[in-house]
């Protein structure tokens, strides 16, 4: 929808804007992260790397209990991986904060997030649309209209609205950069010039409570020289940086390769060594997708992954969810690193995955681990076992063992 507004309304209905939604079912913004930090996004836009990317996920970081892990970690973490998407352009992409929470709960949770979103667009200096604001208040006023509610959302007020509703946020984003680009034009026709900083906000890194000036130009100038080393070998600004994993996918049908079940046992054929109890299953759109479900008590499965690179990190991307099925299912994961320096032997730690949660929808959550001994070296092996200990259901969505 918002890539048809873009080409209808600006250029005669030629194909110049292509929007790209890299976004899955369930899914916040530490999800996203994950997506954008080891590069678990379409070979298309590998290729043609984003001018614009557009952080969406206030109706699922409203579920978090702890709202303070938003602002301090996940969404700065977010602006990074997507503003290092052009390490080798200062200025592009634009990431754009939109807020299209409108509250189904209580307003203090609205008012909360808005905040947040707020102070993260204007410490990084980012644009922000808000979504809710253009409807919050026509839906606070007619709760008792049910057609009124239908009419704005195309579905009941909940967690899950309809059609009209995401119809409604795309008229608002493009109305947003229409103001923007005319801003922009009238500007330039005044003759203002636009000045260009070499200490942008790209640079800027984390946000930090309590943080000094001091630490946040040190931080600032240190993001600067890595993104000047990496850039000074390559020819243009459209440079993707290396992936920083050995092994990584994620079931998606927006991050590009594993949509079916057939391509989950495809990419899972390299690795898997074991299995009793686990099974690729789901549908690519509708409920439940596509992903590694256990369905048995004490299932099991084993991986060995060869390292290609310095790798310090595992992550897994397991659902939580509610309902009897998911209550106190616990999954326990083992890994052992076989050093090819024999002096370092063998490296051993243990890990545990809850898969329950008491808000009433489903979330994929990335659960990252250091790797024991310090990671494994280029050509070490990394041997994990993995037991559903609680329960009989349980659900992974990807994998992911890297530098970072």
């Amino acid at each position: 929808r918002l890539e048809n507004l873009f080409n209808r309304g600006l250029f005669q209905n030629k194909k110049v804007v292509k929007v790209t939604n890299l976004a899955t079912g369930g899914a916040s913004t530490d999800v996203s992260n994950v997506v954008l930090e080891y590069h678990l996004i379409p070979e298309e836009v590998k290729n043609e790397l984003p001018h614009i990317v557009i952080w969406a996920h206030a109706p699922n970081d409203a579920q978090a209990p702890d709202k303070g892990v938003i602002l301090r970690k996940h969404i700065p973490e977010f602006i990074i991986a997507a503003s290092n998407l052009r390490m080798c352009d200062d200025l592009l992409p634009l990431v754009v904060i939109l807020e299209d929470f409108y509250g189904y709960e209580n307003y203090e949770t609205v008012n909360q997030l808005s905040g947040y979103l707020y102070e993260l667009a204007t410490w990084y200096g980012l644009m922000g649309i808000n979504h809710a604001n253009v409807i919050k208040h026509e839906l606070w006023a007619n709760l008792d209209k049910a057609h009124i509610i239908s009419n704005i959302l195309g579905g009941d007020y909940s967690l899950h609205p309809g059609m009209g509703s995401h119809i409604g946020v795309a008229w608002t984003v493009f109305y947003n950069f229409l103001v923007a680009f005319s801003d922009s034009c009238a500007d330039s026709a005044s003759g203002e010039r636009i000045t260009k900083n070499p200490m942008n906000s790209k640079y800027m890194g984390g946000y930090e409570i309590g943080g000094k000036y001091q630490s946040i130009r040190s931080t600032w100038q240190r993001n600067k020289n890595v993104a000047l080393d990496f850039c000074s070998d390559q020819l243009n600004s459209n440079t993707a940086a290396p992936s920083p994993c050995t092994y990584a996918f994620m079931a998606s049908t927006m991050s590009g390769g594993v949509v079916r079940p057939s391509d989950l046992i495809k990419k899972m054929s390299r690795i898997l060594t074991a299995n009793v109890g686990w099974e690729a299953a789901g549908n690519p759109i509708k409920q439940p997708r596509t992903g590694w479900y256990a369905t048995k008590p004490h299932a099991s499965f084993s991986l060995r992954i060869v390292a290609s690179l310095e790798t310090k990190y595992m992550t897994i991307m397991a659902m939580k969810s509610y309902g009897d099925r998911f209550l106190n299912t616990l999954l326990e994961i083992n890994v052992r690193i076989q050093h090819i320096d024999k002096n370092r032997g063998e490296s051993i730690a243990s890990y545990e995955i809850t898969g329950y949660h008491k808000f009433r929808t489903s979330i994929h959550s990335p659960q990252k681990f250091e790797l024991p001994g310090g990671g494994a070296k280029v050509n070490d092996t990394i041997i994990v076992n993995a037991t559903l200990s609680r329960g009989a259901y349980f659900k992974i969505n990807g994998f992911a063992f890297c530098q970072y």
